[in-house]
């Protein structure tokens, strides 16, 4: 990395620590594809390397105002994604261990919880103001996330005009923070709600 692309980081790791959403996108969009061949290769599995690269960028912004005193941003969110990796992997291990010593009980120890969040806990979270909304806006959303349809496509299919899809779509991403902030005390940026389908 050469010394532009350092202060490049750096300063956008310093605009994140302030709560700014675009820089966090701009960090997600670089690193994404830089991060994703190195868990794949440890795990072995497509999933389980895009909930490693997810949590990655989960504890970025959830880590965030610790963000400016990290000199290598680069370097920092390779170790951030090997440690998760390698804890998968041990955690795969010792649940093999347990449950074949002992039937079906699970390890002792929980992995880390991502500051007392996971993907997992996250999924469910966004679930469940999923069910919230209105039915309309849910069957929007659903088409979006879950099911990968354009908003044309989604417009096609519910005979509605492209323009009260993408309307339903941003209504919908609002009060999915708006849901996880009152409820959990957690700001996350939009960005972070097109990581899980």
């Amino acid at each position: 990395m050469n010394t532009y692309d350092l202060h490049s980081d750096k300063e956008l790791f310093s605009q994140i620590a302030e709560g700014d959403e675009s820089a966090f996108a701009t960090v997600f969009h670089k690193y994404n594809i830089q991060l994703f061949p190195g868990v794949l290769k440890v795990l072995k599995s497509q999933a389980e390397a895009e909930e490693i690269v997810q949590n990655t960028f989960l504890k970025l912004w959830l880590n965030r105002l610790q963000l400016p005193e990290i000199e290598n941003p680069g370097a920092w969110l390779f170790r951030i994604a090997s440690n998760l990796a390698l804890n998968a992997l041990r955690d795969k291990a010792t649940y093999r261990h347990y449950t074949a010593a002992a039937g079906n009980s699970s390890p002792e120890g929980e992995p880390d919880a991502l500051n007392e969040i996971s993907t997992k806990e996250l999924k469910s979270i966004i679930a469940e103001a999923v069910e919230l909304m209105p039915t309309a806006r849910q069957e929007v959303f659903r088409l979006s996330r879950y099911e990968g349809l354009s908003r044309q496509e989604i417009a096609q299919k519910l005979g509605i005009a492209e323009s009260t899809v993408k309307n339903q779509l941003t209504s919908s991403l609002k009060f999915i923070q708006e849901f996880i902030g009152k409820k959990y005390g957690i700001h996350l940026p939009v960005i972070i709600f097109l990581l899980f389908k």
